[in-house]
């Protein structure tokens, strides 16, 4: 294993911002409202990333404050003014008044300083509606980094009844929609059954349909679980406050059986029972069997799998989970992984993780690659297709190979309507169905996709 850190002074790579965690933590809350302060492009991707939280959840508002080009020089705060009393008071005439209002900001307000506090203050006031104003623009840091700007607040202006029942066979599912997967609002159904199966039960799920009164539990939980490796120090914090620690085992995603046996195991034995883990492990099991055995597509289509080279590109955990999954339970070689991270926390833990594959596999690990980096790596290598996410289709698709969309966001990422897992020993059959697609792309459509492909001549 070759670890390579990144040496370009330039970024290339898609990555969406603070405000984007913050939108993305802020919609996960029913009956929540957001105000958008920040100009109309920043407005239109919010709203885009918003649409990752409404299969299966909710729909929050997410009302612009139309600042324009003179707004970003003198200040908009009249107009953020004029936005919340509007918005709140349309609410109210529909008898729908939101149980909290967010006032995020995107990159030109908060260069300019709007007072944001102060509007949050005066309109709390008139109306009585909590209002939690957070600065996150996207040059503040990543998805993780807003995530734990809204999730510390909502601690903060919200009363948690501290050490009250408080059991450690429960947990505070974190922030589900950070692990990186593309599925992953069926992969948190699945996760979530997993563990509730193993007797260690998910007390809040923060912020997937989360209902603000049951924020007050919040330390009747043992443990918080983030399934993303990021540090979210602030909320960390907090937590430790309130009460709560955070469960630190580095164990890797529930990708596929051998993954999905150790974290649950581990998890159980800590936190639940052992023996109801191997229960609900064995029944899986055998229910995966029970749809391969005497099917022929599968035979085919695992042998043809076998041997196969990959490249990964994906947040850190969820990349290094995949690449186990990929080499133990399917058998094909991942020879580039490219990894992305916010902190150098969860760089160190997915390096961890590839520990144990590195024996078994040659293969060259990117941290923080930029898309020019990664794309030669894929084609020096010969890999025969790659996994990421729609963004970087256009990079493998320009180098002849075909490529596979499992990781990233939903919003325009996910196109399965059924709501089925890639997690847990039942999601193997979710990433056959996924990997199947592309290795008939890679058997049959290689020679298609190179001979019309863009070349220079």
């Amino acid at each position: 294993m070759k670890a390579i850190d990144r040496e370009k002074t330039y970024k290339d790579l898609t990555g969406p911002g603070s405000f984007i965690g913050a939108t993305l933590t802020a919609c996960g809350i029913k009956n929540s409202l957001i105000i958008f302060h920040g100009i109309a492009g920043c407005n239109i991707e919010a709203i885009h990333f918003r649409s990752d939280q409404v299969p299966g959840g909710s729909y929050t508002p997410i009302i612009p404050t139309g600042l324009n080009e003179a707004d970003c020089i003198h200040g908009g705060n009249e107009k953020l003014l004029k936005t919340l009393r509007d918005s709140i008071a349309q609410a109210r005439a529909k008898n729908r008044p939101p149980e909290v209002v967010f006032i995020l900001t995107s990159d030109a307000p908060s260069i300019v300083g709007d007072d944001i506090l102060t509007a949050a203050r005066v309109i709390e006031q008139e109306t009585g509606i909590k209002i939690i104003a957070a600065d996150t623009p996207g040059f503040l840091g990543g998805v993780s980094q807003g995530t734990d700007i809204i999730l510390t607040e909502l601690l903060d202006k919200f009363p948690v009844n501290k050490g009250a029942n408080q059991s450690i066979s429960r947990l505070n599912l974190v922030a589900p929609y950070l692990m990186g997967s593309k599925n992953w609002t069926n992969d948190t159904d699945e996760i979530i059954r997993l563990l509730e199966a193993s007797g260690v039960e998910v007390n809040l799920n923060l912020c997937r349909n989360f209902n603000l009164k049951n924020i007050d539990k919040f330390s009747q939980a043992g443990y918080n679980l983030n399934l993303c490796p990021e540090e979210m120090a602030n909320f960390e914090q907090k937590s430790l406050e309130l009460g709560v620690k955070n469960y630190y085992r580095n164990l890797p995603l529930p990708l596929g059986a051998a993954n999905t046996e150790q974290w649950l195991l581990t998890i159980a034995k800590d936190l639940g029972s052992e023996a109801k883990a191997k229960e609900i492990l064995t029944a899986d099991q055998k229910f995966v069997q029970k749809q391969l055995r005497f099917n022929y597509n599968f035979s085919w289509m695992s042998t043809l799998m076998y041997q196969k080279k990959c490249g990964i590109l994906a947040h850190a955990g969820f990349g290094a989970s995949l690449a186990r999954c990929l080499l133990w339970d399917f058998g094909i070689i991942p020879k580039v992984i490219a990894l992305r991270a916010e902190t150098d926390r969860s760089a160190g833990q997915a390096l961890e993780l590839l520990e144990p594959i590195k024996s078994q596999a040659e293969f060259k690990v990117l941290i923080n690659p930029t898309y020019f980096e990664y794309g030669n790596c894929l084609k020096e290598l010969a890999v025969d297709f790659s996994i990421g996410s729609i963004h970087d289709k256009p990079l493998s698709l320009g180098h002849k190979i075909p490529h596979l969309s499992l990781c990233g966001w939903n919003f325009f990422n996910q196109y399965n309507f059924v709501p089925y897992p890639n997690m847990g020993i039942r999601g193997i059959l979710g990433l056959l169905t996924e990997l199947s697609r592309v290795m008939e792309e890679t058997f049959y459509l290689k020679e298609s996709i190179s001979a019309n492909n863009y070349s220079c001549k």
